[in-house]
């Protein structure tokens, strides 16, 4: 058996690799007599927009302009070294193109997920709407969609009956549905399809993540551990982000603890770095610090995997319709929504902080994360049962 993972692999992004690593190890171990590999498409214009960007910043004299270009680089070398790649490449924004390529290595499977592989979007850089992801029903390998999402698609566009239309007669002839938020959920669901449809854990559920050298690397860049340290992957670029990341310093200051910026620059933060650990490293840093706080999927995901607490911030600007967003979705389904705030000007972040820590239980982080690898890989061996 051939099983072929389309996906965002290549963008620079430690959630997205490791949410194909996800994948690729878990389908590893539940099938070692199958050929696991990351197809290797790539949007050409997703990765000249990626390339423009990391040097934009140069161009702009921006703070932490190198440490992005480094890790553009870096995350390129480690995609390449680490995936199991297809031997054959294929960049291009010709759908029908991307298919011939797919159709070129004989696969019997091909996975779709998991990410916002499902985004329907009108901008102009956007993957336009029905492209591979979608995995069109001229492939000839049998299509599963794993974790596919349809988060941060314009609303708008997925009340369109041609597009609605357009959905269904493709997904149809999957084998199996999984998708990663009620949000896709619910759009596939209206749509009346036949095939089997349920929802499924983010893959990087599926994996207990190892990475020798962390403590040492992030000892080498600063990271005092004689004190207490709290991780932030959250921008002080954003405003309201900004006036959260003031609070969150003076409570620092109040309580000795060093505040580092794992991803996102922030200007509040003692250090900063976003080149020094690859995806699996960065996976496994959480570890080493006593709380997190961030606006992002995964690190909330590699916190809760880590047995740390952690806070939520996100703005209601992220989200004008009723769909809150896929944080919120997952916090929801693990019993979690009292560590996600929206920003608000009279919310005393000190005092959540406090209260998060103070009714935060290893215990209930160990079994959240067991059963969501459990659910994930039933589902893997659930949409492969009849090989």
């Amino acid at each position: 058996m051939k099983i072929g993972i389309l996906t965002y692999h290549h963008v620079i992004n430690d959630g997205a690799v490791l949410q194909t690593l996800g994948h690729v190890y878990t389908l590893r171990e539940l099938f070692p007599e199958a050929t696991i590999e990351v197809i290797d498409y790539r949007h050409a214009t997703i990765e000249s927009i990626e390339r423009r960007e990391a040097f934009k910043a140069l161009i702009k004299l921006k703070k932490g302009a190198i440490s992005k270009i480094k890790k553009y680089y870096n995350f390129k070398r480690f995609v390449n070294d680490l995936l199991p790649l297809s031997k054959e490449h294929c960049q291009t924004d010709d759908t029908a193109k991307a298919v011939a390529f797919i159709n070129r290595q004989h696969y019997d499977y091909v996975i779709v997920g998991s990410d916002e592989v499902w985004k329907i979007l009108d901008r102009k850089y956007a993957r336009q709407f029905p492209n591979i992801y979608w995995l069109p029903e001229t492939l000839t390998a049998k299509r599963i969609a794993s974790a596919a999402s349809a988060n941060g698609s314009n609303p708008k566009l997925l009340e369109k009956k041609d597009i609605q239309e357009k959905v269904k007669t493709i997904v149809e002839g999957f084998e199996a549905i999984a998708v990663r938020d009620q949000y896709t959920f619910d759009f596939i669901h209206r749509l009346g399809v036949s095939t089997p449809l349920y929802q499924v854990p983010d893959p990087t559920f599926g994996v207990d993540w190892k990475a020798d050298g962390v403590k040492e690397k992030l000892q080498k860049v600063g990271v005092d551990f004689s004190r207490k340290r709290f991780a932030l992957n959250l921008s002080s670029n954003n405003p309201e982000f900004a006036k959260a990341s003031e609070q969150i310093q003076q409570y620092a200051k109040q309580h000795n603890i060093q505040l580092v910026g794992i991803g996102q620059y922030n200007k509040y933060c003692e250090l900063n770095f976003s080149d020094v650990l690859n995806s699996l490293e960065w996976a496994t840093c959480y570890q080493y610090f006593d709380f997190c706080v961030t606006d992002r999927f995964h690190s909330t995901i590699f916190s809760i995997k880590n047995y740390v607490p952690f806070m939520v911030i996100e703005s209601h600007k992220k989200y004008p319709g009723d769909y809150k967003g896929k944080i919120l979705d997952l916090l929801g389904k693990i019993e979690l929504k009292n560590n996600h705030f929206f920003y608000q000007d009279d919310i005393d972040f000190s005092k959540k902080i406090d209260l998060i820590l103070n009714e935060f239980n290893v215990d209930k982080f160990k079994v959240i994360t067991q059963k969501q690898k459990e659910t994930f890989r039933q589902h893997l061996i659930s949409s492969f049962k009849k090989e």
